[in-house]
Formats: C-alpha cells, structure tokens, sequence
C-alpha cells in the first residue's frame, strides 16, 4: 500500500515541477521580446517565486524514486540508475545554465542575482539597456525547452518500458 502512495506522490511531484517550470519558460521566451527594464524584472522575480515549489517538488521525485528504488529492487536495473543519472544530468544542466545566462541579466537590471549553487548577491546599480539586450540575446530559450523535453521523454520512456 506505501508503494502505491509513493507512486501517487512521484506522479504528483512531477505535475508539481512541470507546473512551477511553466512560469521559468514562459520568462525564458518572453523576456527577449521585451523592451521595458521593469517588466523584464518582474518576469525575472515571478520566475523566482517557483524556486520554493521547484525545490519541493523536486525533493519529492528524489525520495519517492529512491524509495521505489529500494522496494521494487530497481537499484539492480539499468535503466533506473539511468534514469537518476540523467535527472541529476539535468537538475546541474539547468542550473549551471541560469547561472551563466539569466543571474547577469538579473545583475545587469540591477536585481538580487545567484552565483554558484545558491550563493545569494545584494542588488546593485543597473547597467544600461543596450547591456542587458545583449546578455538577453546571448539565451536560447529553444535550447532550454528542447533539453527538458527531450530528457523528460527519455525519463518517460525507462520508467514506462525498463529496457534494460
């Protein structure tokens, strides 16, 4: 009966982490099409709000996987180590990439910006719009969501066929 539940909670975390990601790409598309420096802040900070739920909701695939891993006896299958390996793959892969692209963007606006993984920098002086254009050209909002859906059609695929 667990297992069940915990199978309703990774279903459930993962509708939670597609829906928090929602707001991160629609500002990913949106934000090079936008000329105003406020709105473009306020689609940087309505992205930050889904960090809490992005975290939660990614804590809950982590155990409920784990725990399905252990009582299924997945550990001893290839394609559920495969499976962990490429969400970690992408949880750093993501991450690394809103580092790089979107905390100078959000430095150059004059916003609180991350550094590392989770190193939290002051506000400072805005740079100038033609600054900012150029970081905002410098994204691949494509890139982003070709990554997450391409790797969450291999996650589907092991989860739904375990072919090895």
């Amino acid at each position: 009966m667990l297992y069940q539940w915990m199978v309703w909670l990774h279903v459930l975390s993962a509708i939670l982490f597609f829906f928090v990601h929602g707001i991160s790409m629609a500002t990913a598309f949106l934000l090079p099409k936008e000329k105003d420096a406020k709105r473009m802040s306020m689609l940087l900070d309505m992205a930050g709000v889904t960090i809490a739920p992005m975290g939660i909701s990614m804590l809950g695939l982590l155990v409920t996987s784990i725990y399905m891993g252990i009582s299924a006896n997945w550990w001893a299958r290839g394609w559920w180590g495969t499976s962990f390996l490429l969400f970690m793959l992408m949880i750093v892969w993501m991450t690394w990439y809103g580092r790089k692209y979107y905390s100078p963007i959000r430095k150059a606006l004059g916003l609180d910006y991350m550094t590392g993984f989770g190193t939290q920098n002051p506000a400072i002086e805005p740079a100038g719009m033609d600054e900012v254009q150029k970081l905002i050209a410098k994204t691949s909002p494509h890139l982003l969501a070709t990554v997450g859906f391409l790797v969450t059609a291999m996650l589907l695929w092991l989860m739904r066929f375990k072919p090895f």
